[in-house]
């Protein structure tokens, strides 16, 4: 009876801590708001990057990002796979494909073609 009553008990345990151990997938981690850091290519800056330049990522599929010094505002729908964000935008009718580099809850580097993106979280 006490070994019946140890094996529920430890059981009942164990799916507590496997249930409240939940780790994010990568694609929780690009939900956000995301402060530019720089914008390069070869090491160098092809934008300059503004203290309100931001990218948000929602929860919901949509995103929007805004760069100051290009006067561009953008949004449209994402989606995620193989390590790639893939951005649709509304208008104009376009999908870009960005390779993620690095992506934490704090840091996010991805590129595409040469052009590197750089990003912390915004606070």
């Amino acid at each position: 009876m006490k070994l019946i009553s140890v094996n529920k008990i430890l059981l009942t345990l164990t799916t507590f801590i496997l249930l409240s151990c939940h780790q994010k997938t990568e694609s929780e981690f690009i939900v956000g708001n995301w402060k530019y850091i720089n914008i390069q290519k070869n090491g160098l800056d092809v934008i300059e990057v503004m203290d309100n330049d931001h990218m948000n990522v929602k929860s919901d599929s949509t995103f929007e990002y805004y760069i100051e010094s290009v006067k561009k505002q953008m949004k449209g729908k994402w989606t995620y796979s193989d390590h790639t964000l893939h951005l649709h935008y509304s208008s104009p009718d376009t999908i870009r494909h960005f390779k993620i580099d690095i992506l934490s809850k704090y840091e996010l580097k991805m590129h595409e073609d040469s052009v590197f993106f750089l990003f912390h979280t915004a606070q």
